[in-house]
């Protein structure tokens, strides 16, 4: 029920963004989609939500970071996003994520379980190592429970071994 509540939302939201001209729409931070932002600077080249133009579609918006296969090793590809994902997250102390570990459908379910685990928490460390509060972190493993694609082949792999990292209500 949550989740077709969020996807009502989001679709209301993305078709407001678009009618209105709006030139960036991006998840609320709860998730909940309705976090449209009117496009514009403030006087000091940053929205008014003080995140730097250069950073704008990098945070706060729910993101994922993907694993290679039977591996819970960060990608260096991923650092920068997450460091920036941290500096918000650090400017701003009163903001909580949840780190959701996923796998690909190989592997027992307690393996996976596992698996999703320490990659969530290898996220969790890189946001940790930049100055985030682990009050703000949450960390959950589904292990294969909530794959991203439902094929059986590598390409849906691929996109099942990640850790979604999601912005939660105050």
């Amino acid at each position: 029920m949550k989740i077709s509540r969020l996807l009502v939302i989001s679709a209301f939201s993305l078709g407001l963004s678009v009618s209105s001209g709006c030139s960036y729409f991006k998840s609320g931070k709860d998730g909940s989609g309705d976090g449209t932002q009117a496009s514009g600077l403030n006087d000091q080249d940053e929205f008014g939500d003080g995140i730097s133009s250069a950073n704008r579609l990098k945070a706060p918006y729910n993101q994922a970071y993907y694993f290679d296969y039977d591996n819970f090793d960060v990608k260096k590809d991923d650092i920068e996003s997450i460091n920036v994902q941290a500096n918000y997250l650090v400017a701003h102390s009163s903001a909580k994520v949840r780190l959701e570990g996923n796998t690909d459908e190989r592997g027992s379910r307690e393996y996976n379980v596992a698996l999703g685990w320490k990659r969530a928490k290898a996220v969790a460390e890189v946001l940790k190592q930049q100055g985030v509060n682990s009050t703000q972190i949450a960390i959950v493993s589904f292990g294969k429970e909530k794959p991203k694609a439902l094929g059986h082949d590598e390409a849906s792999y691929i996109k099942n071994r990640r850790v979604d990292l999601i912005y939660e209500a105050k």
